[in-house]
């Protein structure tokens, strides 16, 4: 969305929420360098690419925006100041084939990029994954940094600093900059297959916020931005219906318990819905017992032999299946070696983080047996970003949030500082593909070439092991299944 897009939306807005939304002028940033200053012709060209500049036919955009943002319904109370537009993507079909490609391949990461993500990567996955306690676990790394990479936007000080830290940038410019292009590169929706992303703001009716920060959030990270009141069952319906919308109604279980209690001032949402497809032969799949940390469970085995590299490390063992799109990694860790301590394998976490270590792959047949699984867990995430560096955030007294220009109905000025953070992913697998949704829900209070084939390898998931779904080579969702 252009900044004048969100400036004409409101204004047509009812004056009061024009208020709401603040006055202030935009501030501009500057785009800054990558970390590790790679070269710059590259860093050029990927930011022209993710900012649509005319004459790029594969950056036309919708008019109308994101077909969930159309049909959902805004109660009375609620007034939606923004609509996200998103990128278009070229639809498959066997006319415009090559369109279609090109457009794939403009969107690709280039390598330097994705590994600005791994110092993040690193530290976030094995800290999203443990404390399962032999239950399953799952959680989309890429969707809390999107959420965490929002929220910088409205940090200061030292409370900015954490989470560059954790987001392993130097300046916010970056952070934004990397930010809309892996969106860009994770996004797809070409009637094939669905990587989507969508992200929106909550605002407190009657509060202003600097409008700089809105257009930002709106513009860069793709943003609907909601106001109402706070605590307000209408506003607590809003909420979970947009997430719904946005997730394909795979996390209502968790959503449903979603509110925005009356002392929020502003809450940011980020989520992400795939759906892709594969195929196993349905007539082989056959009932087997899986291993479980809890005994011995009964579970539908899905089979497949097909020819494809093998990866192997000191702990386990590995393997990348194709979706039509994306792709999923199955890690299946030695006899003996339980998934969490692979979350602490430098090897196992470099493939969960999308690296891939070709000295220790060959093509062999594999010999695949799969459970159907359908993991999903929810809850807050505020231990697990205390113990990652972000402290300042989280007390009221040290949070910096002074980027927002947060003033209450009575003119004083707010005193910011994060309440919660909640995460709820869920993924599923069966012989026709995979199906996965999650959503971050952040919330401020007010306080004051291939190998040639060797040999055959069996690989048979029946004990607790590691997957991630990656696409463009970035895990965007990543987990353990310790029972089918």
């Amino acid at each position: 969305m252009k900044k004048n897009d969100l400036i004409d939306a409101l204004g047509e807005i009812d004056e009061r929420h024009i208020e709401a939304a603040g006055e202030l002028t935009p501030r501009r940033g500057k785009t800054g360098s990558w970390k590790r200053r790679w070269t710059a012709l590259a860093v050029a060209a990927a930011l022209l690419l993710a900012v649509g500049v005319g004459g790029f036919a594969a950056w036309r955009r919708y008019q109308s925006g994101l077909a969930p943002d159309d049909t959902l319904r805004v109660p009375d109370g609620v007034v939606r100041l923004a609509k996200a537009v998103y990128p278009e993507r070229v639809q498959y079909s066997k006319w415009n084939y090559d369109e279609w490609e090109e457009q794939r391949s403009e969107l690709k990461l280039y390598r330097e990029e994705r590994e600005a993500f791994r110092p993040y990567l690193e530290a976030a996955i094995p800290a999203f994954l443990s404390g399962g306690s032999g239950e399953n676990v799952v959680c989309s790394p890429m969707d809390v940094y999107i959420g965490l990479a929002m929220l910088t936007e409205t940090a200061g000080g030292g409370t900015r600093q954490q989470l560059l830290e954790l987001l392993g940038m130097d300046s916010v410019e970056e952070v934004r900059a990397l930010t809309k292009r892996a969106w860009n590169a994770l996004y797809v929706n070409d009637g094939v297959s669905r990587m989507e992303l969508a992200t929106s703001v909550w605002l407190r009716e009657g509060m202003t916020f600097d409008r700089g920060v809105l257009d930002t959030l709106s513009e860069d990270y793709y943003a609907s931005v909601f106001s109402g009141k706070m605590g307000s069952a209408e506003l607590d319906e809003a909420l979970r219906n947009w997430i719904d919308a946005h997730t394909g109604d795979m996390l209502k279980e968790e959503t449903g318990s979603l509110r925005l209690t009356p002392d929020t001032a502003m809450a940011l949402v980020s989520t992400v819905y795939f759906k892709d497809a594969w195929s196993f032969d349905k007539s082989l799949t056959e009932k087997g017992v899986f291993h479980a940390p809890g005994g011995d469970t009964e579970a539908d085995f899905m089979h497949q032999t097909y020819d494809d590299l093998y990866y192997w490390g000191d702990r386990y063992g590995a393997v990348i299946k194709s979706f039509e799109n994306c792709q999923m990694l199955l890690m299946l860790p030695d006899e003996g070696v339980t998934p969490e301590e692979l979350l602490h394998d430098p090897q196992a976490l470099a493939m969960l983080c999308g690296e891939r270590d070709y000295d220790r792959s060959g093509a062999y047949e594999i010999a695949l047996t799969l459970p159907r699984f359908d993991v999903r867990s929810d809850g807050p995430l505020n231990d697990a970003l205390k113990a990652l560096g972000i402290t300042d955030a989280f007390d009221v007294d040290a949070a910096d949030f002074s980027p927002l220009n947060a003033v209450r109905s009575d003119g004083t000025p707010a005193q910011l500082y994060l309440s919660g953070a909640l995460h709820g992913a869920r993924v599923k697998v069966d012989e026709d593909g995979g199906e996965g949704a999650a959503y971050t829900f952040i919330y401020l209070s007010d306080g004051a070439a291939p190998p040639v084939e060797t040999e055959k390898i069996v690989l048979t998931f029946d004990r607790p092991f590691l997957f991630a779904v990656l696409q463009n080579g970035l895990p965007v969702f990543t987990g353990i299944v310790n029972e089918p």
